[in-house]
């Protein structure tokens, strides 16, 4: 593992431990025999559980002028639920593991290979939709026209923060480390 990546994901590790200490309720008191207290939060993380990630493509003019292919090469993705809202609903979830991608220009077929194996931190909001997306990379996030970023789909490779409005606009709100754009990668002369 590159030093890089250790601090990277102690970083990480730091936040999520502080986001769980700060966000949890504290516990409620249950009378004995109480029956809803199963379905409480219990302040611990569940258990993780394969994240399957899928082959997609981005038609062109979404990411890059072309249609963008994503194919996962390897993966053994993890991801566990942190925190849930009292309806039930998803909270926080945390994503770890390796993941290798070819990104292909399904124009050409020209193709690149990269590391998008690092761990994220995904916040959603009460009715499911994402809130914020705190990634310790490599990983793989995109931009559309629209974001409040310049378009493309990086590779991000240190600490980033991707706030998503209401409306699913998207905005890089704290980039330590490298964005490379695999638009760019892949001979895009428009991004």
């Amino acid at each position: 593992m590159r030093p890089g990546k250790t601090v990277s994901r102690f970083l990480l590790g730091m936040l999520v431990a502080s986001a769980a200490l700060v966000a949890a309720p504290p516990a409620p008191l249950l009378a004995h025999g109480d029956a809803s207290a199963a379905a409480r939060p219990s302040g611990r993380p569940e258990p993780w559980r394969p994240s399957i990630q899928e082959d997609w493509t981005g038609p062109a003019g979404r990411y890059c002028s072309f249609p963008l292919q994503v194919r996962v090469v390897s993966q053994d993705v993890r991801v566990r639920v942190l925190a849930r809202y009292a309806t039930g609903a998803v909270r926080r979830e945390e994503y770890a593991g390796p993941l290798t991608v070819d990104f292909v220009d399904a124009d050409t077929g020209r193709a690149v290979r990269r590391d998008a194996g690092g761990s994220g931190l995904l916040e959603y909001r009460p009715d499911g939709g994402w809130l914020r997306y705190t990634i310790v990379g490599p990983a793989g996030f995109g931009f559309r026209p629209g974001d409040h970023y310049r378009r493309g789909y990086y590779i991000l490779d240190g600490l980033h923060v991707i706030s998503v409005d209401p409306d699913g606009t998207r905005a890089l709100t704290l980039g330590i480390g490298r964005q490379d754009d695999i638009c760019v990668a892949l001979g895009d002369r428009a991004a």
